[in-house]
């Protein structure tokens, strides 16, 4: 008989739940798993001995069904642990969102971030630890094995979180700006109507006469709030100077290599932009 040690009583009935619904699956008997609670913690039993198939292949099965529970139920746990003690973030909403971003980043490998860790070698991890520990076990402490037994996965997803607080202030600060857009276009009038967009090896805009609009001619309009593309030079940039002249149309000629530039095109001017793609027109 195998019997696990939780100081949640919550967490332990979560792990037992998903054992009876995997066990079910494998087509073991329900009955071979049970809890019992016992002053302030909640034992988790499994009788081995009763389980179909050979000692290595029932281990593995329980040994992966802990592994999967630990990732979903602990490590968003954890995460919320190393924000308020190592990084000291006490804001319910912005650890939320950071743990999201960890989730998001371990989960979907992105080329522009250099990670150790990603969720398949936590997985590897974690499972041969689970595996060699119930060899050799009878009874243990849930808690005391993520304590001391799991500390180093943990301790590695300090290097995840840095990096999901880099997206998560990116992404902050993104949304910062396309508000203080919109709030600009909402309290000023156009100064001109519609802007034609060439979106190719290089950026033009155009007014509705055919003339082009160079940086001498939106540089007095452009103001501090706006300036959020510096230090790029005024000639380079597009957001900002779009904003500050606040058309009532953006007419864009799209190219696939600036997909991120007319994505915040569409979110900052809303109804206010039309797609043109080889001369038909294409709404948004």
């Amino acid at each position: 008989m195998l019997t696990i040690q939780f100081e949640d009583s919550s967490l332990c009935e979560a792990f037992y739940n998903q054992l009876l619904k995997s066990m079910d699956t494998y087509g073991g008997v329900q009955h071979v798993i049970s809890i019992e609670k016992i002053e302030n913690h909640t034992n988790l039993c499994i009788n081995f001995s009763a389980l179909t198939g050979e000692e290595k292949s029932k281990r593995t099965r329980i040994a992966s069904i802990f592994t999967n529970m630990t990732i979903q139920k602990v490590l968003p746990i954890w995460f919320e642990q190393l924000l308020r003690e190592g990084f000291h973030y006490e804001d319910t909403y912005e650890i939320e969102a950071i743990v999201e971003h960890a989730r998001d980043l371990l989960l979907n490998a992105k080329d522009a971030i250099s990670l150790d860790m990603d969720i398949i070698k936590i997985q590897k991890e974690m499972f041969l630890l689970y595996d060699q520990f119930l060899e050799e076990a009878v009874r243990f402490s849930f808690d005391s094995f993520l304590r001391f037994r799991l500390r180093e996965i943990k301790e590695k997803l300090t290097e995840v979180l840095e990096k999901a607080i880099d997206e998560y202030k990116l992404e902050h600060s993104y949304q910062i700006m396309v508000q203080t857009c919109r709030d600009y276009l909402k309290d000023h009038p156009p100064r001109i109507h519609t802007v034609h967009l060439y979106v190719d090896q290089e950026i033009t805009m155009v007014d509705m006469d055919g003339a082009k609009i160079t940086s001498k001619r939106f540089e007095k309009w452009l103001t501090k709030e706006l300036n959020f593309e510096d230090p790029l030079p005024i000639s380079e940039r597009v957001v900002g100077p779009l904003v500050c002249i606040a058309p009532q149309k953006i007419i864009v000629y799209p190219n696939r290599h600036y997909e991120g530039l007319i994505q915040s095109l569409l979110t900052i001017f809303e109804e206010r932009v039309e797609l043109r793609e080889d001369g038909m027109r294409k709404s948004y």
